[in-house]
């Protein structure tokens, strides 16, 4: 058996590490569902700020907007900025650029752009902008008991039911 030898249950009740003790219950933090509110960073940059508020407004009309999201918000839309920098750059200037010796390399916007691209899907299902992230934060759905369940119909059918 590998790991900690555990407790004996009075320690546990003593020091309240107890599973069962309802004071270790976690606080549950009340969400609001306001609309964040730009930070200085975003508002200096109009293209920021422009994703920003289209951010806003899709997670707004999905239900998944909370206050709480604003620094992770701020993270995506100033991690897009810089994506759509970097691509424009390397529009102009290529991606690739020339070493001293003659040869070819990845360009610093090319470099970047991988590292932000990496970033930008981390924050899109942090924020619930993929339909699996949206998948795995939508409430299930109950079945309601006049609903019709044609698989259900057929295992009652089979075992003469």
């Amino acid at each position: 058996m590998k790991g900690r030898k555990p407790k004996r249950q009075e320690l546990r009740a003593v020091d309240g590490s107890d599973r069962a003790n309802p004071e270790r219950a976690k606080e549950i933090v009340p969400v609001r569902d306001d609309r964040p509110s730009p930070t200085a960073i975003v508002r200096a940059n109009p293209l920021a700020l422009a994703l920003w508020e289209e951010t806003c407004d899709t997670l707004q009309n999905m239900k998944f907007l909370c206050l709480e999201d604003a620094p992770v918000l701020e993270a995506y839309v100033l991690n897009y900025t810089l994506l759509l920098n970097c691509i424009q750059s390397m529009f102009k200037d290529g991606a690739t650029s020339i070493t001293r010796d003659g040869g070819t390399k990845a360009s610093g916007d090319a470099t970047n752009y991988g590292r932000f691209s990496a970033t930008h899907i981390k924050l899109l299902q942090e924020l619930g902008l993929t339909p699996v992230a949206r998948q795995r934060l939508a409430p299930p759905q109950s079945r309601n008991k006049d609903e019709s369940n044609p698989v259900g119909d057929l295992l009652k059918k089979l075992s003469n039911g």
